[in-house]
């Protein structure tokens, strides 16, 4: 399904204006609708020249000569129950909601477009969390893909079907298509494709807090060096707004000797899918696509079709990169709300979990997350840094965003203190104590192996000895953890005689534990520290030997 904006025209605008959009979408039929956007026809170029035939002036309603029955699906149907309505006849096929409302199309020449897309050549470069779960999926959908990255030990073991991280479902994808319609390859001149998809990093510089486009550079300056003509160069990358026309663009014009829009199709289609269901994220969410021009956009368009239901054009380069900047910076401020009113209800002896639930109870304007132990990962503790730096360089105000970055990095700092108030409480000292970290992950649902600046690793790192401290995880690999500097351990053997026990992220598996017969195993008096509230404090509390402590109460 595709997003209807662009063509939808009021039943009360002139024959002249509905020419003037025809025109300026290259579409040839609009979809009529009234002032709450619900449909009253169709009309296509053919019914405006009939209408002329019959006497119809510029200045008449474009009512007059709609298709008033038009043929029209229900946001219930599938795509391919979709695609079988449409015909040369039904260019195309208006989606409406239970109140009649449009909320898309279908396209007649994008669904037969869409067949030939497939026949393009496509190369990713950077073979990460992003770039492989997109090459694995577009294979499997019947791209012939290459993986491009210049970490050789990554490419021989990408060959050998073993994924560098997990991800859920990754192992079937590579089975299936690894040197089928999947390869690998560290030489960028057997790389040479039709459409080339950036999706390298771009981490903060540490001190300036800016993203750092060397890696962007490196991948247009490989790109550049076998452009040809006809060719489609997505960024996919989180970067600055502006990056892609002021780096990317005039970047990739040198190196080829091309000019962008006459030789090359340029577009930005920002990643938004979360780790640990990406492959299933890839296929259901709306994907955003700016590009250089429409050519740019229709080409990526019917590439994303060909696995993504709908496909937002959102008109500019700009536009693409700021969208990602936005999604991310929101959240990162939302949780950033409920970590900071925790530490309030802690002050006034209430349990903020028990208020938050309470508050979002049948209230549909509500969707307050419950405290955590900081937000990290590779995008939320980074994008919100990109949008303040582009909000100073347009001279505006920056400092919600930033505010919102420091409470949620405040989070580990605030749970290394808690954990050791409890344990002085108890007598123990935290540099000799049995301290054992549960969850190292940045996030446990969904799950992930992603180590990348998690706020379990900040916390680790916060520790003034790491000696005798222990980290379990239910994904991530034992030698990662003993890399951290600490010793990896099983469940059990995290819990025996420990003095304290953290858990610091919310894989779904810590639900099914034993817990009373884990706290048995701890050296008691002994400090246990819920960060997610997956556990009843009332029970905990009752724990003869346990001392509790917990995220947003007392």
């Amino acid at each position: 399904m595709q997003d209807a904006t662009r063509l939808l025209i009021h039943e009360s605008a002139s024959v002249l204006e509905a020419l003037t959009q025809l025109d300026q979408t290259r579409k040839k039929a609009l979809i009529v609708v009234d002032d709450r956007q619900r449909l009253k026809g169709t009309v296509v170029d053919g019914d405006l020249r009939r209408g002329f035939m019959k006497g119809l002036t510029i200045k008449d309603a474009v009512a007059l000569v709609m298709n008033n029955d038009p043929t029209f699906i229900t946001e219930q149907m599938s795509e391919k129950e979709a695609n079988q309505l449409l015909s040369n006849k039904f260019k195309i096929i208006p989606v409406v909601a239970p109140d009649n409302r449009v909320i898309g199309y279908y396209s007649y020449k994008q669904v037969h477009e869409n067949e030939n897309v497939k026949n393009k050549r496509v190369t990713i470069l950077g073979m990460g969390y992003v770039g492989l779960t997109l090459g694995a999926l577009m294979a499997d959908s019947g791209f012939n893909v290459c993986g491009f990255d210049t970490n050789e030990r990554m490419v021989e073991q990408l060959w050998q079907k073993k994924p560098p991280f997990y991800e859920e479902g990754l192992d079937r994808y590579l089975n299936l298509v690894v040197g089928n319609r999947l390869k690998f390859t560290t030489s960028i001149n057997e790389a040479r494709a039709d459409v080339y998809i950036i999706t390298v990093g771009t981490p903060l510089v540490s001190e300036e807090k800016l993203p750092n486009l060397e890696y962007i550079r490196a991948a247009v300056a490989s790109i550049g060096s076998i452009l040809e003509k006809g060719d489609l160069v997505i960024l996919r990358s989180t970067v600055p707004v502006g990056c892609s026309r002021d780096v990317v663009l005039p970047a990739m014009e040198k190196a080829s000797g091309l000019k962008a829009g006459e030789d090359f199709m340029l577009a930005v289609a920002p990643e938004r899918t979360a780790e640990g269901v990406a492959l299933k994220e890839l296929e259901h969410n709306p994907q955003i696509v700016g590009a250089l021009d429409q050519r740019s956009f229709e080409t990526t368009s019917r590439l994303f079709h060909t696995f993504t239901p709908t496909v937002i054009d959102v008109e500019s380069l700009e536009a693409a990169e700021l969208c990602k900047l936005i999604d991310n910076s929101f959240r990162d401020h939302l949780f950033s709300f409920a970590n900071q009113v925790a530490r309030l209800t802690e002050l006034l002896g209430l349990d903020l979990n028990n208020l938050i639930r309470a508050v979002n109870y049948g209230y549909s304007r509500n969707e307050i997350p419950v405290p955590s132990p900081g937000v990290g990962g590779p995008c939320l503790s980074k994008d919100p840094y990109i949008l303040g730096n582009v909000f100073e360089q347009n001279g505006l105000d920056s400092s919600m965003i930033f505010k919102a970055r420091k409470i949620n990095e405040a989070g580990p700092q605030l749970i290394k203190e808690k954990l050791y108030a409890r344990l002085n409480e108890l007598n123990k000292d935290p540099l000799t104590a049995k301290i054992s970290l549960i969850g190292m992950a940045f996030k446990g649902h969904p799950e992930t192996s992603d180590l990348r600046e998690s706020t379990s690793v900040w916390l680790l790192n916060a520790l003034e000895s790491k000696e005798h401290v222990c980290a379990y995880d239910p994904i991530v690999d034992a030698a990662e953890l003993t890399a951290l500097g600490v010793k990896a351990v099983g469940l059990e053997e995290a819990f025996r005689n420990a003095d304290a026990v953290v858990v610091l992220n919310n894989h779904k598996s810590y639900l099914k534990w034993d817990l009373s017969k884990l706290l048995a195993l701890m050296n008691k008096p002994a400090v246990f520290i819920d960060t997610w509230h997956l556990f009843n404090p009332m029970v905990l509390k009752r724990e003869k030997g346990i001392v509790f402590g917990g995220l947003g109460n007392a």
